[in-house]
């Protein structure tokens, strides 16, 4: 159904390369021992795409009216990977022993910081959006239902960072172009062009779409739609679209379902992060990204071996067949 058959080409091996890494990830996550260093991938990735932010982008750009971004750095897949490595290193404050645990459990307050660090300098509205509620669930569940001595530590930190931003804080982000975005009316900014055009692109074609990758072609102001589920829509029409939101429903069902039958908080942390996952899903397309993708089957495959694990009875299995 492509009108394009050249992009359609491009984004199926797009696609056949982000499966094969998820193949790769969903076998290797399934041995114990190799999760923890599966999950630090995904640090070093992280590190990696600053490092090369300072040693191209930092010292040319002016972050009062352009924001961390260039042809090999994007800076939404920035702020994805920063979403992901605040999961990871929560996984890891619990998955790991002695120094290392402590080591990521003081890590998680550094993530804090990492995620203003990362809105301010790629501009990115959607940081804030996934990171403030995101980190106040982490904190709650490891902290404020633990001893008096930890509730305590953690307000003063609280209490210390709202006087921190307001003091240095509040004055960079004035001054930033993340705060000119912000002020954009909706109908002006170009993700609301791009959703009125992919509604109707869909629309036109809705059972099996205008063909992989083709909504850069075909939108007004050519570009994809910065959207999983639009550019699902456009692409595939109806039936991709909902295949692709049914996995995640599934997904965050099963977690759900264990964390009802188990009360082993580990499965709410995955349905948290399936929850929120899924509303990523509203500001850029995931689908055909490598690390994007390969993420969601790590965990998927560390839920499922955690599982089988630790609950793999017959008690548990004739609950869960209830459930």
């Amino acid at each position: 159904t492509a009108e394009d058959i050249e992009l359609a080409n491009r984004e199926m091996r797009a696609v056949l390369g982000a499966f094969i890494l998820c193949y790769v990830m969903g076998g290797l996550g399934r041995q114990k021992k190799l999760r923890p260093f599966l999950y630090l991938i995904y640090c070093v990735y992280l590190a990696s795409a600053w490092i090369y932010a300072k040693n191209n982008i930092l010292s040319v750009i002016d972050f009062g009216s352009q924001r961390l971004n260039d042809e090999k750095l994007n800076a939404n897949l920035l702020a994805y990977y920063t979403f992901y490595v605040t999961i990871v290193i929560y996984l890891l404050g619990d998955m790991l022993k002695n120094k290392l645990r402590i080591i990521f459990r003081v890590l998680l307050f550094g993530v804090v910081i990492l995620s203003f660090i990362t809105a301010i300098y790629t501009a990115s509205r959607q940081v804030l959006m996934i990171q403030v509620p995101l980190l106040c669930f982490l904190m709650w569940d490891r902290y404020m239902k633990k001893s008096t001595k930890s509730i305590i530590m953690l307000a003063f930190i609280i209490i210390g960072s709202i006087f921190l931003f307001i003091e240095y804080g509040e004055g960079i982000y004035d001054d930033s172009f993340l705060k000119q975005r912000s002020e954009v009316e909706v109908k002006d900014d170009a993700r609301a062009i791009l959703v009125k055009d992919c509604i109707e692109l869909g629309l036109d074609a809705p059972i099996l779409g205008h063909g992989p990758g083709n909504t850069v072609k075909l939108t007004s102001i050519n570009q994809f739609a910065h959207n999983t589920f639009l550019e699902l829509f456009v692409c595939t029409g109806f039936l991709g679209t909902i295949l692709f939101l049914l996995m995640i429903l599934y997904f965050i069902k099963i977690q759900y379902t264990r964390w009802k039958l188990t009360r082993d908080s580990l499965f709410k942390t995955f349905c948290v992060f399936g929850i929120f996952w899924m509303f990523d899903q509203f500001f850029y397309v995931f689908y055909t990204n490598l690390w994007l993708m390969s993420f969601l089957i790590l965990v998927a495959t560390h839920s499922e071996q955690y599982y089988l694990e630790n609950y793999n009875n017959k008690y548990y299995s004739s609950i869960s067949s209830k459930l």
